[in-house]
């Protein structure tokens, strides 16, 4: 069964667009009729995504840090196709590094970009659609990691954490205008550098086998979830976290079959039923 999109005559940003998962929204969004504003810091990178899309493609080269970059990039909607419907804060920081050993200037730019980033691009984009007086959609990124610990991800695992919680609070006070803010939660996705530095191979051999299904999300899995997000079909949902992780939320991938050594309960599943004591009825 094929889910199909149709976003003709609606104008999305996409932040963080300039490879990976962002750039698999602005390919599936273009694929289902919209234009798109693509941002990054990262200029070479947004050309090569807007390259294969023509004009349904804008791109603006700015920093989600501060309120110029943010209120440029929003901006650029109108500006360039007359409107704005869909705002996804996708761009996202993840530096890794030991508790003891973490520098304050990198915490600080962690949290500048995924929580000061999607703050400041929210209160953009909402400003644009209220006065439109027409509601829309705001879709923020969070990780698996923000409910878990993971050594290493203090500063981004928390960043993500805070997220969520924001995304909340935006859901609640944006719900009068028919503004409805979401959450997407990647778990692991096939964006990693190619090929591997060994120590990251290490780390994903051992892993990718443990997921419950075995393998990682691609990033235009993620951009199917985020169309939906977009679409009519989510229309009673806000103020939501969706994770996209495989599975690994809920545990790992199940091995060998399952077998139930504990005689304690042999009264129960009938294993000893001639020494079963009677139940209380």
């Amino acid at each position: 069964m094929n889910v199909v999109y149709d976003f003709s005559g609606r104008v999305a940003v996409v932040t963080g667009a300039a490879r990976g998962v962002g750039r698999a929204i602005v390919g599936s969004l273009v694929d289902a009729g919209a234009h798109v504003v693509a941002a990054d810091r990262d200029a070479e990178g947004l050309a090569e995504t807007a390259r294969p899309h023509g004009d349904a493609v804008a791109t603006v080269t700015a920093d989600v840090r501060t309120a110029a970059g943010a209120g440029a990039i929003v901006s650029a909607a109108p500006d360039r196709f007359g409107r704005l419907d869909f705002c996804i804060n996708n761009a996202a920081v993840a530096p890794h590094a030991g508790l003891l050993d973490e520098r304050v200037e990198v915490w600080d730019t962690v949290y500048a970009v995924n929580c000061r980033g999607t703050f400041l691009m929210t209160q953009a984009a909402a400003r644009i659609r209220v006065a439109q007086r027409d509601g829309g959609r705001i879709v923020n990124f969070s990780s698996g990691v923000s409910s878990r610990g993971s050594a290493g991800a203090a500063a981004y695992a928390s960043s993500r954490a805070a997220t969520e919680s924001f995304t909340r609070v935006a859901a609640i006070e944006l719900a009068p205008h028919d503004i409805l803010v979401n959450c997407v939660s990647p778990g692991l996705i096939d964006t990693q550098p190619k090929p591997l530095p060994p120590s990251m191979a290490e780390s994903l051999g051992r892993r990718i086998p443990a997921l419950p299904l075995a393998r990682p999300g691609e990033p235009t899995e993620v951009a199917q979830l985020v169309l939906w997000l977009c679409s009519e079909g989510s229309s009673y949902v806000t103020g939501a976290v969706y994770a996209i992780d495989g599975g690994a939320g809920v545990g790992g991938r199940a091995g060998s079959p399952i077998v139930d050594e504990d005689i304690r309960y042999d009264w129960v599943t009938g294993r000893d039923r001639d020494n079963a004591p009677a139940l209380n009825t």
